[in-house]
């Protein structure tokens, strides 16, 4: 008997494969397996399940859309030229400002800085060529549409500096970048003649403030020459004795180094104010601090050389004294010359002290608010020093008259001499700058034309690949995001986990997808008995867990359904039947409750009879409509022909006696009732059952749907079991719970 019974349930399948195949989805494995909040996570399985289910319109949209976005990219583009201004930058140009030389970066962004200005720029649009560019004519703000089409870039480790600029036409190109390229040297050349012809004009006056000093000292040392008595006693001895002029002379190197000190600092003070107030008109904004310069660069620097220079000299002049005369070491004209050389070293120690200041706050390299602290700085120490100066000079001119008073009469010669030393080192100095100066503005510029731009040959691409890729991955993705959001408003079943999470229905069990006719004569093909095996153990594992679970052993009576048709009940529900007799021997009933849309009698190939709808109208016996020739254990009772209401054939008691007598005669009844959502009688079945089981079909059936069916089913006195899902493909089904054979030998 189970032999003919298994045969029977092959026969079954292949007619249930043929009944539910337009229904099954034969997709692979579910990749949605976390749900939190109501909404599923969204890894990168979600996004896999997604292509899984849509793949078969999100691939073809996604290449449509690919191929129409890029399609307007290609239509809409236009090949642009760039043309490129190649400057050299040469810092070793730099005479005074030798120290720019370590500040090769910094210098770069204030070229940029200069080139990019309103100033420059303003300019530029001033040439038809530039102004009539469409895209500049029509910005609100012209200056700035072509400051950010300019662009300004350093190459070669800064030593070269590229202007460049990119438009439809190569000519327009060209031109454009000339002319801003060409505003831009006009206006640096312009900048730095002010700043030089400032600073020259300073150094003038100073030098001519000295040479009409110089003069005035010579005639004053001439007329007290004249007037002096010629004697055989050393300058500064009278007639009552030598005279110890220490002090005196201690207060003229004083005033010595600190007349050379405010030359410095009026200097310095001039070109800072000369380069502030010049710079000032310009967008200096983003230049930064420089860094401390270094002991190398303050040894070469010329005024540090001069004053050393100015060291060495005296230094031979007393060798030769020495060499040339027999003055001893104590006589004051050689104690004068040795207390001048300690006062020179001393002042150059200074002069490098305020130099190296004056260098770390070039006014050219740093912000604007940077170099008018430092301008009020150095005007603070030129009054300061000033104010010492003339302190010291009262202290002389009392100290003069007070020799005078002693009759000491050499004395005035002695001092103008001094005067006429330390006015001859001023101008020294003051000449030096003059010379630094005319150095620099005679000296080649540090930024110099080395290319001028021509319209460019090849455009900048050939082809807008960037723009391709980005349409084609905007048309890719659009589908893909449309697949999320279906998927989230959807929210159908991808797996046990997710329905028990989502829909609180204990799973029973999980049913293998129904194998697939593999040959044209309608038979399962020997490659498919893997999955009919599987099968066929999904639907054991399911009547089993019905025969045995402690909570369901006692009810006999079980409503298979479904909230929505196509989800699977059927096959279920006849599935189900022949596995319980199978497993048990015991005879078991199957009820089609499916009045509308009866399916039982196709699926074991039975005619129709009178069937449940003859026997509720009163036309024949229940146990006259039931078919048994099918199987000695699987009994049939097919819907019937419903020619009305089936509420008005259900609201009787008829049903509730058929089950009750049906009890009598079989183990086990199986009822397939209609969906529960679009027909209402499905409730009448399933109160009239032991336990009701709702099934879901996977990658179809939605989370909600099965939430109402189990809302509906509590509401009118069913007591649901848990649920059933179907459709699970057979390699995830075998993934989950292993395959275990009979053995052929």
């Amino acid at each position: 008997m189970n032999e003919d019974l298994r045969k029977d349930a092959m026969e079954l399948t292949t007619r249930l494969e043929k009944q539910t195949r337009p229904t099954v989805s034969s997709k692979p494995k579910s990749m949605a397996r976390q749900v939190q909040h109501g909404l599923p996570a969204m890894d990168l399985l979600f996004f896999l399940g997604v292509v899984r289910k849509g793949w078969f319109w999100i691939i073809p949209v996604g290449l449509l859309l690919a191929g129409l976005t890029c399609g307007a990219v290609l239509a809409l583009f236009r090949p642009t030229y760039e043309a490129r201004f190649r400057l050299e930058v040469d810092l070793a140009n730099y005479v005074v400002f030798k120290e720019a030389k370590n500040y090769t970066n910094e210098f770069i962004d204030l070229q940029r800085a200069i080139l990019l200005g309103n100033n420059v720029l303003e300019k530029s649009l001033a040439d038809q060529s530039v102004s009539s560019l469409k895209r500049i004519a029509n910005a609100k703000d012209p200056v700035q549409e072509l400051r950010k089409n300019v662009k300004v870039v350093s190459v070669a480790g800064n030593r070269l500096m590229d202007v460049k600029f990119s438009d439809l036409d190569p000519t327009t190109a060209a031109r454009v970048v000339n002319t801003v390229v060409d505003e831009y040297l006009r206006a640096r050349l312009t900048m730095e003649q002010i700043r030089t012809s400032g600073q020259e004009r300073k150094v003038m006056a100073a030098l001519q403030k000295s040479e009409s000093e110089v003069e005035s000292a010579k005639h004053r040392v001439r007329d007290l020459s004249l007037q002096s008595v010629k004697s055989e006693n050393v300058v500064g001895e009278s007639i009552s004795g030598r005279i110890d002029t220490t002090y005196l002379d201690d207060l003229r190197m004083k005033r010595m180094e600190m007349m050379s000190q405010l030359a410095i600092l009026d200097l310095n003070f001039a070109e800072a104010k000369s380069s502030y107030e010049s710079e000032s008109k310009e967008d200096s904004s983003n230049k930064v601090p420089v860094q401390g310069v270094s002991d190398a660069v303050l040894e070469n620097d010329l005024i540090v050389l001069a004053a050393k220079n100015r060291v060495t000299a005296a230094e031979r002049d007393l060798e030769d004294l020495a060499e040339t005369s027999n003055i001893g070491s104590k006589n004051p004209v050689y104690i004068r010359a040795v207390q001048k050389i300690v006062s020179m070293r001393a002042e150059v120690v200074n002069i490098k002290n305020l130099r190296r200041i004056e260098l770390d706050s070039r006014g050219d390299l740093v912000p604007l608010d940077t170099r008018r602290i430092r301008l009020e700085q150095l005007q603070s120490q030129v009054s300061e020093l000033r104010t010492r100066k003339a302190t010291i000079e009262n202290q002389i001119r009392e100290y003069m008259v007070s020799l005078k008073l002693s009759n000491a009469s050499s004395t005035d010669l002695q001092f103008a001499e001094a005067d006429l030393e330390e006015w001859n080192a001023i101008r020294a100095t003051v000449h030096n700058r003059q010379i630094e100066l005319q150095t620099e503005r005679e000296a080649n510029d540090s930024v110099r034309e080395l290319e001028r731009a021509i319209p460019p040959r090849l455009p900048v691409e050939d082809l807008p690949y960037k723009q391709l890729a980005m349409a084609a991955a905007g048309g890719l993705f659009f589908p893909l995001l449309l697949g999320v959001l279906l998927e989230i408003r959807s929210r159908k079943v991808d797996d046990a986990g997710q329905l028990e999470a989502r829909s609180q229905l204990a799973v029973l069990g999980e049913i293998a997808m129904i194998p697939v006719r593999s040959n044209r004569r309608g038979h399962i093909g020997s490659g498919n008995n893997r999955e009919l095996r599987l099968f066929e153990e999904s639907i054991d594992s399911l009547s089993t867990t019905l025969i045995l679970r402690e909570n369901l052993r006692d009810y006999n009576v079980f409503a298979v359904t479904s909230a929505l048709s196509g989800e699977g009940k059927t096959s279920v529900s006849c599935q189900l039947a022949v596995s319980i007799s199978r497993a048990t021997g015991k005879r078991v009933l199957l009820i089609d409750g499916d009045l509308r849309s009866p399916d039982v009698h196709h699926v074991f190939g039975r005619e129709m009879t009178a069937g449940l709808v003859g026997y509720l109208n009163g036309e024949i016996g229940w146990r006259d409509a039931v078919d048994s020739d099918w199987n000695d254990t699987v009994h049939l009772l097919s819907a019937g022909h419903l020619r009305g209401s089936p509420h008005r054939l259900l609201n009787g008691a008829a049903l509730e006696t058929l089950i009750a007598e049906a009890r009598l005669d079989y183990d086990y009844i199986i009822i397939d009732t209609p969906p529960v959502l679009p027909a209402s009688e499905a409730l009448l079945f399933a109160r009239s059952a032991d336990v009701c089981l709702v099934c879901a079909l996977r990658d179809r059936s939605r989370i909600d749907q099965l939430i109402q069916a189990y809302h509906r089913l509590e509401s009118a006195g069913a007591r649901v079991a848990g649920s059933v899902l179907s459709g699970v493909p057979s390699r995830e089904y075998a993934s989950y719970y292993g395959e275990y054979y009979t053995s052929k030998g």
